[in-house]
Formats: structure tokens, sequence, C-alpha cells
């Protein structure tokens, strides 16, 4: 009997011991596998990026704005570097069809036309300086600048549409008209140019954020919570303004979806109504930090949390969103999705993460 008990515990042992030495299961739960590919080294923080097809733009705070092409080798270099002001560069964006440029510090704004190249200045704004001043003083906005996008109505006209902080300006709508200039005594040669002909504001309260779909418009109003709105020429119909549970600091539209950003509560789903008319709360989801921008690739929106990082959220099922996984990105401002690529604007410069579905 003593033989058989001490047999059987040496079989439990061995169980136990098996037990411990299993490997832990790999964890399948994620909608999409993310790697580190590489970091450009803006030399001061990255606070905003964008991408058209391999030429990387980034506004580098101190440094000031800078443009980045990937090479055949798939090495990205960095091309070009401008300083327009002696304040952060905070923001860029481009209109890829114009190759306009713009731009905005926590003074003014600034816009630049590129060259076929995408590997600095067209130039005209180089040869031309006189005459084309308003490119290179301050053009657009104040020191309240939060937020923009750009829409090319027609190849001689260009909408800019500025977010101010200020409650008493709220939207402001520029508009860029590309101009002839014949050659004369002055100048050798003609050119075409564009300037700032004709401006439109609509007022409203304390505006963060925008985003821009056809002729919808949505809007961020901090804590007064989101709005849906109808452009229809420098007019701005409301369509509807509903709470949110934070402070609400930028919008994404997705499909028939609106997201918003509502920092310390995290993302908020909304429905758009029938007739793009109303905005019909649907979910909240909460992740491990304080949601500042969101952007999308397919179905995971891409948030970036300030010091948390980057939280990624599947949105197949918009009623019911899930936290799919973090990303240790360090402190992240900003992202911009390009085909398979997220582009994070950090503190350590811009790291570009691989994203596939699983």
């Amino acid at each position: 009997m003593k033989r058989i008990i001490l047999s059987a515990s040496v079989l439990i042992l061995i169980l136990l011991l098996t037990a411990c030495l299993k490997p832990d299961p790999i964890d399948t739960a994620f909608a999409s596998d993310v790697y580190l590919m590489d970091v450009l080294e803006t030399g001061a923080y990255a606070r905003d990026v964008y991408v058209v097809d391999e030429t990387i733009f980034v506004a580098a705070s101190q440094i000031g704005n800078q443009i980045w092409q990937e090479q055949s080798d798939g090495t990205v270099e960095k091309i070009f570097e401008h300083k327009f002001s002696g304040n952060p560069a905070l923001r860029a964006i481009v209109e890829p069809e114009t190759r306009l440029m713009f731009t905005f510090d926590r003074t003014q704004g600034f816009y630049k036309k590129l060259s076929p190249a995408w590997d600095g200045f067209d130039s005209v704004y180089i040869h031309h300086k006189t005459w084309i001043e308003t490119s290179e003083s301050g053009l657009f906005g104040s020191g309240s600048n939060e937020d923009f996008a750009v829409r090319k109505m027609n190849d001689s006209l260009v909408a800019l549409y500025v977010i101010d902080r200020t409650s008493n300006d709220g939207l402001k709508q520029y508009y860029f008209n590309r101009y002839y200039r014949a050659a004369d005594f002055l100048y050798e040669g003609s050119y075409y140019y564009w300037e700032l002909t004709n401006v439109g504001s609509s007022t409203g309260g304390i505006n963060l954020g925008l985003d821009l779909r056809d002729t919808l418009m949505a809007i961020s109003h901090d804590e007064l919570g989101v709005g849906l709105y109808r452009l229809d020429g420098v007019e701005l119909d409301t369509l509807g303004v509903v709470n949110t549970p934070g402070e609400a600091l930028e919008v994404k539209f997705y499909d028939n979806y609106l997201l918003s950003a509502n920092n310390w509560a995290g993302m908020e789903i909304f429905s758009i109504g029938a007739g793009d008319s109303s905005l019909i709360h649907l979910a909240d989801i909460e992740v491990g930090g304080w949601v500042k921008q969101i952007s999308i690739w397919n179905d995971i929106a891409v948030l970036s949390c300030g010091e948390n990082g980057i939280f990624l959220v599947d949105l197949s099922d918009p009623e019911n969103p899930q936290v799919d996984q973090p990303i240790d990105a360090g402190y992240t401002y900003r992202t911009h999705v390009a085909g398979d690529i997220i582009y994070a604007a950090t503190r350590e410069g811009v790291k570009r993460y691989h994203i596939e579905s699983r």
C-alpha cells in the first residue's frame, strides 16, 4: 500500500511540474498584427504628420516643417526643412492635386505650393518672393488655431476650413484662387500663383476639431459636445448638437458613423441618422488613456492618447466596440494612416508601424 501511495504521489508531482512547464497560450484575440518599422528622428517633438504617397510631411515643433521621402531601398530620408516663424510648428496638411501645403503655429498660419517632385517649394515661391509675399507671412487664422481641413473645389479654387478656439470666431473658411502672371519688365517669364482672396466666417462656441465628408461637417465643441453641420457654400447649417461625457477634442467620420475623441471619457460612437440629419448615440468605450485624436485603418480606430501612447479599437461591430490592443509608442500627439502604415507623431519623432489583419 505504501508503494502505491508513493507512486501516486510521484505521478501527481510530475503532472504538476508538466503543467508549470507548459508555454503560455498564444493570444489570438487581436484583430490586427502591428510592428514597429522605424523611427524618423525629427530633432524635436513631432506634433503632426501627414502623408501623400511616399512623401511624409512633419510639423516638428521648434525645428519647423520637414519633408521626408521613402527611397528605393525602403529607407526614409529627410530631404527638406523650413521654419516659417520663431514659434513651434504644430500642424501640417497638404492638398495633393494642387500641391498646396498648409501649416500653422500658435500665432498664425502659412501656405506654400510644393515642387512637382515634392522635395521643397515650387520655384514660383522662391524666385518671386516679393510678389507673393503673403505666403510667408501670417496668412490665415490666429493664435487660437486648433484644427483644419482642406478641399479642392476646382483647378483654380481651394477651400481651407480652420477651427479656432476663440469662442466668438469658431469656424473660419478661407478660399485660395489660382492666378496667372504674365511676363513684364519686372519678372522674366509668366507663371501661376495662389493667393487668398476671400474669407467666409461662421461663429460659434469653442471648437477644437473638425472633419469633412461631402457636404457634411462635424465639429467638436469641447465641453459642449459634438455638432453635425451641412455646408452650403459659405453657410453652415446646424443639423444637431449633442452632449458628450467628456470634453470633445476631435471628431472622425467612419462609414455612416461619427467618432468623438472625448479625452478622459474615451471614445464615443454616434450613428448618423436618416438623411444625414442627426446624431444618435450608439456606444462609449474607455481605453487605458485619454483619447486626443482618431485615425482609421479599415475597421480599426487608431487612438492617440498622449502619454499613454496608442490604442487600437475594433469597430467591426460599432454598437459593441472592443479594445484590440495598445501600442507602446511613447507620448503620441497625432497619427496618420496611409496604406498599411500608421505614422505616429511622438516626442521621439515619427514612428512608423506596419499593421495588417490577423
